[in-house]
């Protein structure tokens, strides 16, 4: 089962160029799993559930060398798994409500960037 989930991230997100894994570009049903398998690792310490979300991660990173080798320590691949999961929710939030916060771009995600929320009245 997990290995028929990879190959259909892989054939429907990655294939499709590296701004394919931001979260402002993933279908709901991707954006809910890649949600649902983070907050599986952080919440219930379920380390098989990070497969998806660790290629999403490192096909941004490999974007953001411009396709390039990386190198990156386990320390600051757990930091951008922790900003992953931030921008899907915020981007789950831009979604559902009028709170129309800037979704991230290649260039601004895992930068620690500011994020504002314009209301229904702005």
């Amino acid at each position: 089962m997990a290995k028929d989930l990879m190959v259909s991230f892989r054939d429907e997100v990655l294939r499709k160029g590296f701004e394919s894994t931001l979260p402002c570009n993933l279908n709901d049903k991707w954006l809910g799993l890649l949600a649902a398998q983070l907050e599986a690792y952080f919440e219930r310490d379920v380390e098989e559930a990070l497969s998806l979300p660790f290629a999403a991660v490192l096909h941004i990173l490999c974007s953001k060398s411009g396709g390039e080798a990386i190198t990156v320590s386990q320390d600051k691949l757990f930091d951008h798994l922790c900003d992953y999961r931030i921008e899907l929710g915020l981007e789950e939030i831009r979604r559902k409500t009028d709170l129309g916060n800037e979704p991230a771009s290649l260039q601004t995600i895992f930068t620690n960037r500011a994020v504002t929320f314009r209301g229904a009245e702005d």
